[in-house]
């Protein structure tokens, strides 16, 4: 039985050149060996196909419920991606199957010193250390990761902070920021948060191509994440990269059906491929959702007036400026000034002229 810290060695353009010599099984030909499983699970690993290594651990515990590589294997995994109660949980499976697994009790430390429990840790890696002493090395790597620890406004997570540090000092020195995100991804390289934050960064940067590789690789870790897919959305409308938005829209709406704020970004990327039906569904789904949200009311009005010139539109519009919206404000002055003076005109059926003021 073998155990691997996996250290990495940062370069932020790395995982662009993804491993080609494995690809992934389909569920049916996976082995049925808990040993197998073990090792096709490692390798999809070192290829960062995460989803599927996963499914290999859980399917050798199907097999094997009392098997504690497997349960190692999942807890480091999942602390790696950031999901640090279910490490935690299936590490402490791994220890109830085999109390003096040293790599384990490091495993476990490296959740708690992540969730900002110092003693916690430290007395984990003192027994991990303890129990494999005639293999020390991998595990006072580990304590290196102690150079890590990274305080911000009070909050001691270590993995959100050193982001969030990269953020900060991106516009001031960008060598500096992406140093914070390289100890982040040393110590989780399949979190996507840390992918979205190297895209920002990359965007600041101005490296837009490599932002829409990193924007995708957050993605892939995690493709039932809704939000990340929104965000990603976001940023190829924002670039006019608008089918790639639209794909990326709809995946969000399809997870989160309900949520308005990815059916309105939706409808702004449908809008753009002059979809116009497709969007006013969209915003009309968004509306009924959050009637009082006013990006909602401004994108219908201004949809609904400027397409099809539909007085219904004005309504909208001028719910979404009596809340505030400046963009519904400025939209709504250029129509008075387009029809004159405050003034709306438009023709009766009958010859005469009807007067619609819009003020709000």
């Amino acid at each position: 039985m073998s155990y691997s810290t996996h250290n990495v060695c940062f370069n932020p353009l790395d995982w662009l050149e993804m491993p080609a010599s494995l690809g992934p099984k389909p569920p049916s030909e996976l082995p049925h060996d808990s040993g197998q499983l073990i090792k096709l699970g490692e390798q999809y690993l070192n290829s960062r196909l995460i989803l599927e290594a996963e499914l290999c651990f859980v399917s050798a515990l199907a097999i094997n419920p009392g098997l504690s590589e497997a349960y190692y294997w999942l807890g480091y995994l999942y602390s790696r991606q950031g999901r640090y109660e279910q490490a935690a949980l299936e590490l402490r499976n791994c220890l109830a199957a085999q109390p003096r697994n040293g790599y384990a009790y490091a495993e476990l430390g490296l959740v708690y010193f992540k969730l900002a429990h110092i003693r916690e840790a430290r007395a984990l890696w003192q027994q991990g250390i303890m129990l494999t002493s005639g293999s020390v090395q991998p595990l006072t790597e580990l304590l290196q990761h102690m150079s890590f620890y990274v305080t911000l406004d009070g909050e001691n997570r270590v993995i959100p902070n050193l982001c969030s540090m990269a953020t900060l000092t991106a516009t001031k020195d960008v060598d500096l920021a992406y140093s914070y995100l390289e100890r982040a991804y040393i110590l989780e390289p399949y979190n996507p948060a840390i992918f979205a934050s190297l895209a920002a960064l990359f965007g600041a940067d101005g490296r837009e191509d490599e932002a829409g590789l990193a924007w995708e690789e957050a993605v892939r870790l995690c493709p039932e994440d809704p939000d990340l897919q929104a965000k990603v959305a976001a940023y190829y409308l924002g670039r006019g990269k608008t089918e790639q938005a639209k794909s990326r829209a709809e995946k969000a709406v399809e997870l989160a059906p309900n949520n308005a704020s990815y059916r309105l970004l939706l409808a702004q990327a449908e809008e753009r491929l002059n979809n116009v039906r497709a969007a006013e569904t969209h915003l009309r789904m968004a509306h009924k959702l959050e009637p009082e949200q006013t990006d909602i009311n401004f994108e219908l009005g201004r949809l609904l007036w400027s397409h099809v010139k539909s007085p219904a539109g004005l309504s909208f519009l001028v719910k979404a400026a009596r809340a505030g919206h400046d963009e519904a404000q400025a939209f709504l002055t250029m129509i008075n000034i387009d029809r004159g003076r405050k003034r709306l005109f438009s023709r009766t059926d009958r010859g005469g002229t009807v007067f619609e003021h819009t003020a709000y």
